[in-house]
């Protein structure tokens, strides 16, 4: 009896370690073809809260950052002062979008983070999810890295530092 349970749990160790090493070669496999293949940013319009329209293509000619985000998300709260003091050493040729998940969130939340944080770049207001579902923003944050093309070169998810950004901006130029 010890030998057929032993051998049971040696089985599903096998086969869980087979199912990892599969994983990962499907992962790697789609991390490859994302690098092989040239997607460009799909354009979308949000309001600002203060009431404007910020499209996308319209940040052509800049590095851009779309930074999906919630005034509820701890790792948002935290990366909010790297990407501000960012934006502020790097405005000239980088653009931030805060697209903050509307859907999930509450106006009067999104705009006391914006001051509290003193947010100077475009927060964007995703009111119906549809741009974050668009771009697989499903953990936030999310911070997809677009070229001064706007097509998408890096995808990170997780809060992130300055040095991190300036590193990823970098290795865009």
């Amino acid at each position: 009896m010890k030998n057929k349970i032993g051998f049971l749990i040696v089985g599903v160790l096998v086969i869980l370690l087979s199912w990892n090493v599969i994983q990962k070669i499907n992962n790697n496999t789609i991390i490859e073809s994302k690098t092989e293949n040239v997607h460009e940013a799909t354009n979308f319009k949000l309001p600002t809260l203060d009431g404007k329209i910020v499209e996308l293509k319209d940040t052509r000619g800049k590095i851009t950052i779309l930074n999906f985000w919630a005034s509820w998300c701890s790792p948002c709260q935290m990366e909010a002062p790297h990407l501000q003091t960012f934006y502020e050493n790097n405005k000239d040729m980088v653009e931030i979008l805060a697209v903050n998940i509307t859907s999930k969130d509450v106006r009067k939340d999104v705009e006391k983070f914006a001051n509290e944080h003193q947010i100077t770049f475009p927060v964007l207001l995703d009111e119906t999810g549809d741009v974050s579902t668009m771009y697989g923003a499903f953990t936030i944050p999310t911070t997809i890295f677009l070229n001064e093309e706007g097509v998408i070169v890096q995808e990170f998810v997780g809060p992130m530092e300055e040095a991190f950004l300036t590193e990823v901006v970098e290795s865009i130029e």
